[in-house]
């Protein structure tokens, strides 16, 4: 696996315990010569190095073009089977309703557009399949704990609420990867939490337990321009049975750790 430090790569030893993890200090995506030499003799390779600072990438995008679709390439060209951790943020996020896996594309920021292309590179070489998903957190920095970090700290609480989506435990990305790769499904699959979509700031109310001031994107003011909807279809991952969880009950399994 590479980008094993990742919050899914931590996740997923629990899973495949038996499988080669390997690090950003380890393999260098965008090396590839070294690419090659470490993935070579390998049957599937669980690919999720990336660049997914959405700010950061904005800034550098050329950076965000090696990692998120150079890096990529290289490791579709390894010549292993691929399980692809893609992301909501090829979509524009501008229509109503679910993205399905075959909806119309459209990113509106550096990290969409150098995830798209690394989704190309992969799916450019039979047999291999993108995960899809979307609001992950786990171990490391993530939403979730910078809120109750805010919260312990006592700072006020502004938090987006112009943004729709599924918030998905890496753990829970981590056992449908599992079972997809026991699998030989190809094109694109999502994997998300399930149950009803929420915002960012109903997601924030489920974690510190009361209301918090609800913004908008624009009062928010990120460097890079966020979908607005961030719902992905779970149709297709229903129908291959992978392994769902809802979103909320997630949620409180992780909270009964970080608290």
């Amino acid at each position: 696996m590479t980008g094993a430090g990742g919050q899914v790569g931590l996740a997923l030893r629990d899973h495949l315990p038996a499988a080669e993890y390997l690090s950003h200090a380890e393999l260098d995506v965008t090396d590839a010569d070294a690419v090659r030499e470490a993935l070579g003799g390998a049957d599937l390779v669980v690919h999720a190095a990336a660049m997914t600072n959405v700010d950061g990438c904005e800034l550098d995008p050329g950076r965000a073009e090696a990692v998120n679709a150079g890096g990529a390439a290289n490791v579709a060209s390894a010549g292993a089977r691929v399980i692809h951790l893609s992301t909501d943020y090829v979509f524009s996020g501008a229509e109503p309703g679910e993205y399905a896996e075959d909806a119309p594309t459209g990113p509106l920021g550096a990290y969409g557009r150098s995830k798209l292309a690394g989704e190309q590179a992969v799916l450019g070489r039979p047999g291999n399949l993108v995960v899809r998903t979307s609001w992950v957190y786990g171990e490391g920095r993530n939403f979730i704990r910078s809120i109750l970090a805010a919260e312990r700290a006592g700072k006020a609480l502004r938090v987006v609420d112009d943004q729709r989506g599924r918030p998905t435990w890496a753990g829970d990305v981590a056992r449908a990867v599992a079972y997809l790769a026991g699998r030989a499904d190809t094109g694109v699959v999502h994997v998300t939490g399930a149950g009803d979509p929420c915002t960012w700031a109903d997601l924030a109310e489920v974690v510190v337990g009361h209301p918090v001031e609800r913004i908008t994107s624009e009062e928010f003011g990120a460097p890079a321009p966020r979908p607005r909807n961030s719902v992905l279809s779970l149709r297709r991952a229903r129908g291959l049975g992978v392994p769902l969880a809802d979103w909320r009950e997630s949620v409180k399994r992780y909270l009964e750790n970080e608290r």
